[in-house]
Formats: C-alpha cells, sequence, structure tokens
C-alpha cells in the first residue's frame, strides 16, 4: 500500500505536472532531500511512468470531441489523442478532426466497430492559429514537459517572462496540460471523469479536478482523489445534483501528442512557404 505522503505528492503533480519539488516538499511538510527520495524511488519504482503533454486540438486549429463505448474490443485510429479504460467496461475516447461534421463521421466509423456510444461531447469551439511563440513553447514542451523556464528560453530563445505568461494563458485556457502518466494499479490514486450538463454548477468538484471542459453548464471535468472512499463521496454529490451525469472510473489511461506536433510543424512550414512566396 502506498502512504499518504507519496499520494499527495501524486495529487500534486495532477494538479499541476509542472510544480517544482521544493513546492511539493512544502506542500507535503518534507525537506527537499526526503522529497528528491520519494519523487525518484515513484519513478525506480514505475508508479510514475513519464510526464505528458495534452495539447488541445483547438490549439492547432482542429475540432475535438469526447465520446465513450463499451469495451466490445480495443479501438485504435490516428485521430484518437486520448483513451482511458474505465471500471464500467467502458473505454473513453478523445478524438480529433477537421470540423464538426468530421468528427461526427469519425464517430459513425466507431460506431459501426464497438455499438452505439455510451456518452458524447461535442461542444461549440473556435480552434486557433497558434503564434509563432506559442508553437515553440508547445513544440519544446511536448519534448521534455517539465522543461524548467530558464531552459525553454535558451533553447528556443525567447525571454522568460515571455514565456511564463504564454505559459499560463494556454494553461488557463485548457489549451495545454502537464499529466503525469501514473500507474493506477500500483498508486491507489482513483481518476475519475463525470459528464454531467450540469457540471460547472458544481463548485465541489473544484478540489478535485485537474481537467475541466465546459460549453455553458455542460461538460467533461476529470478528478483525482486519493482513496475509493473519497471518489466515492463525489460521486454520491454528482448524483445528488444530477443524476443523469455519468461517471467513469479510469484504470489505465494514454495521451498521445504525435498530432500535435505534426500538425505545429506544418503550419511553421506553411508560415515560412508563404513568407517566401510573398
Amino acid at each position: 500500500m502506498m502512504d499518504s505522503v507519496d499520494k499527495k505528492i501524486l495529487l500534486s503533480l495532477f494538479k499541476d505536472g509542472r510544480i517544482s519539488q521544493r513546492k511539493i516538499a512544502d506542500e507535503v511538510k518534507l525537506s527537499a532531500t526526503s522529497l528528491n527520495y520519494r519523487f525518484n524511488k515513484l519513478i525506480e519504482d514505475k508508479i510514475i511512468r513519464s510526464f505528458v503533454l495534452y495539447v488541445n486540438p483547438n490549439f492547432y486549429g482542429k475540432y475535438v470531441g469526447r465520446v465513450s463505448f463499451k469495451n466490445i474490443k480495443d479501438f485504435d485510429s490516428s485521430f484518437v489523442n486520448v483513451k482511458v479504460r474505465c471500471l464500467e467496461e467502458t473505454t473513453f475516447y478523445e478524438i480529433e478532426g477537421n470540423s464538426i461534421n468530421d468528427l461526427q463521421d469519425k464517430i459513425s466509423y466507431m460506431r459501426k466497430e464497438l455499438g452505439e456510444y455510451d456518452m458524447i461531447y461535442l461542444s461549440q469551439q473556435n480552434p486557433q492559429k497558434p503564434s509563432g511563440v506559442d508553437i515553440e513553447i508547445v513544440k519544446t514542451l511536448i519534448k521534455n514537459p517539465r522543461m524548467e523556464i530558464g531552459e525553454i528560453a535558451k533553447e528556443i530563445n525567447i525571454p522568460s517572462k515571455t514565456i511564463i505568461r504564454r505559459l499560463n494563458v494556454l494553461i488557463n485556457k485548457n489549451l495545454i496540460k502537464i499529466i503525469p502518466e501514473i500507474d493506477l494499479s500500483k498508486s491507489d490514486i482513483v481518476v475519475f471523469g463525470i459528464f454531467s450538463s450540469i457540471v460547472n454548477k458544481m463548485e465541489f468538484l473544484k478540489q478535485c479536478e485537474f481537467l475541466r471542459f465546459t460549453d455553458g453548464d455542460r461538460g467533461v471535468v476529470v478528478c483525482a482523489v486519493d482513496n475509493v472512499k473519497v471518489a466515492e463521496n463525489y460521486v454520491s454529490q454528482v448524483k445528488m445534483s444530477d443524476h443523469n451525469s455519468k461517471i467513469m472510473i479510469a484504470t489505465d489511461y494514454e495521451i498521445r501528442n504525435d498530432n500535435a506536433r505534426n500538425e505545429l510543424e506544418r503550419i511553421e512550414k506553411d508560415a515560412i512557404l508563404n513568407s517566401i512566396d510573398n
């Protein structure tokens, strides 16, 4: 069984995947040396597998859809960016497309393979055209999500203040998020997702959430808590607020950013070609 201090370390990383070890040490009241030992042990024991940069497809001009299906069989495709396997014999997918219609076509294709979906969330969206500075920052973080600000500044030759400001904007707009890839079976941490038509009214979820995608009151929130009992309390509150809500408890998850990297490189190349033509 994992002790409460290690769980607090993991929960701090879910809240902020770029949090410094010094700040975690302050939060869990450990010396820097003790925290460093525990942190490295979590990596050595493969409880922390890695860190990954989640990139919202809206950041690079694409549309995003979220949908879940029963686990009739495993499904994979190049348009799947996030896959979460859940206790309820359900798998949650985040997919990307060129338009809402394109997303609907892709979901129809998935339905032929997997049967009827359990949950679907296609929100109103405004895909963006990223700036050159933001592209450089995100491409660097894809390679190393926990890279220090000073190192990023040196690598891409942009002032640290600019990087801090742009990072805050991108994170606050839910366009990027650094997420620890944790072996949930070893950690005792419970990760669960809530889909509800009134999720924005559920203020109590702010205590546990690390991802939120909403459209008005409707949306998806993902939480991490330190044990099943705490998770059950949250689930009970959610069901009291909205008995039609969908709740999915994760057993494993995979986040991919190959599409983001490839698309950002394409945008950069197009910009160079356009500047030459002009």
